[in-house]
């Protein structure tokens, strides 16, 4: 299976991108005064609510391509979907700004950053997972890669897979931020503009090839063969 790699490689290398975007969060996370292990596992509730949130948008993902795999257009969906992944990445490249309109995204979201602040007020683990849980569902070019990519998948579990992977490459930098309460420093924040879509760059064409079925081991996979139909009124 290339899903759990690739997503795991995009997490991973889209590390910083997601500390600018998530770093004020992960910073802000609300203390129960705990130290050592229990510090650890405290912060890592937040990143098990977000991994969550991740997954289950895989699966959601995941369902509804399966609809394109069901109808016979799985490796239309997969190729469609790397397609829009270079083309927004390369749109940021030149553009070097948010593809989607602020103002209405803003809107769209305040009910859950209203609820983010107030959770945030909150020193208990619950709270802790909470914030994770609705950290996960706001908007982020590289989580709308990461959902492309799940949905190349064309399956819920598949999806599942990629989205869980993905999150758990993101853990290096985002828990270190967590832990250390330290920020991006402003040349990191700089190289966020070009890393990202370089790396939707890549992920897309590696999903094209998986579609395109060139039978590349592990990266271009054959089409799978459809099963003889068994002759159920044979002679008797």
């Amino acid at each position: 299976m290339i899903e759990p790699v690739t997503g795991l490689l995009l997490g991973l290398a889209g590390g910083l991108h997601c500390a600018g975007m998530c770093g004020p969060i992960a910073l802000a996370l609300p203390s129960t005064g705990r130290a050592g292990i229990l510090r650890f596992a405290e912060k890592g509730l937040y990143h098990v609510g977000r991994i969550a949130t991740y997954s289950i948008l895989g699966v959601l993902v995941g369902l509804g391509a399966s609809v394109f795999e069901l109808a016979g257009y799985g490796r239309v969906a997969s190729i469609t979907a790397g397609v829009l992944m270079i083309v927004t990445a390369g749109l940021q490249l030149i553009w070097h700004r948010n593809l989607l309109p602020s103002g209405p995204i803003h809107r769209i979201t305040a009910p859950i950053r209203s609820r983010l602040g107030e959770l945030l007020r909150k020193r208990s683990l619950l709270a802790l997972t909470g914030i994770g849980l609705l950290n996960g569902l706001l908007p982020c070019g590289l989580v709308t890669s990461a959902l492309l990519g799940s949905a190349a998948t064309t399956e819920p579990l598949s999806g599942m897979i990629f989205m869980a992977s993905f999150g758990v490459g993101t853990l290096p930098v985002m828990m270190s931020i967590s832990l250390s309460g330290t920020f991006l420093t402003n040349r990191m924040r700089s190289s966020l503009r070009v890393v990202m879509p370089l790396l939707a760059l890549v992920v897309g064409i590696v999903v094209i090839l998986r579609g395109l079925a060139l039978d590349i081991p592990y990266l271009s996979p054959p089409e799978p063969r459809p099963n003889a139909q068994l002759n159920c009124c044979g002679d008797h």
